[in-house]
């Protein structure tokens, strides 16, 4: 089960979300092994004015790693949908991508996001954070069969690594994610 965290409420998914009567939740953070975003919002400006408005912050894909860029993101915007990542000049693995769609509603727009961090990172820290729930694991069954003393130097260290991913992830995941929504929201409101 995973239980994902709204801003006034709490949604609760299970195995049996994919029924077609489920409604999906919007504004949340999904808290597992490994963090994302989504969010949703309304906007009285139509499609194509958040298009210039994302254009007139966002410079395309740089060829080369170092070339000077001023924009507040990177990355690609269409009328219906845009991929970008935030421009930071310091070197953050964990920051997210944000994936987002621009839908018509009434006089204004419906603007959905998704923020995610890159698939090469997550294969990465899903391969670590596995490893050592596997260590962790193992030590457990160690502790049960030869003691406790006997399983602390592979309990401490795969519980001490695993942690510390944890906050490492998280740390360098949320803060720019919470800041990236926060700008997106001022833009496109």
């Amino acid at each position: 089960m995973k239980i994902k965290k709204i801003q006034s409420q709490v949604c609760v998914r299970t195995a049996s979300t994919s029924l077609p009567h489920t409604m999906p939740c919007r504004n949340e953070e999904i808290m597992v092994l490994l963090p994302s975003f989504n969010d949703s919002f309304p906007s009285s400006k139509t499609p194509e004015e958040i298009c210039s408005v994302l254009q007139a912050v966002t410079s395309p894909p740089r060829l080369r790693l170092f070339q000077p860029c001023n924009e507040e993101f990177i990355g690609k915007v269409t009328p219906s949908r845009f991929r970008v990542v935030s421009n930071i000049s310091y070197r953050n693995s964990f920051l997210p991508c944000i994936h987002g769609s621009i839908h018509p509603a009434g006089n204004g727009s419906e603007i959905i996001i998704k923020m995610r961090l890159h698939p090469a990172v997550a294969v990465f820290c899903s391969i670590w954070l596995g490893f050592m729930a596997f260590f962790f694991l193992c030590g457990l069954l160690f502790a049960f069969a030869d003691g406790f003393l006997q399983a602390l130097p592979l309990l401490g260290p795969s519980l001490g690594m695993f942690t510390f991913a944890q906050v490492l992830i998280r740390l360098g995941f949320l803060i720019p994610a919470r800041k990236a929504r926060q700008r997106l929201r001022e833009l496109l409101s």
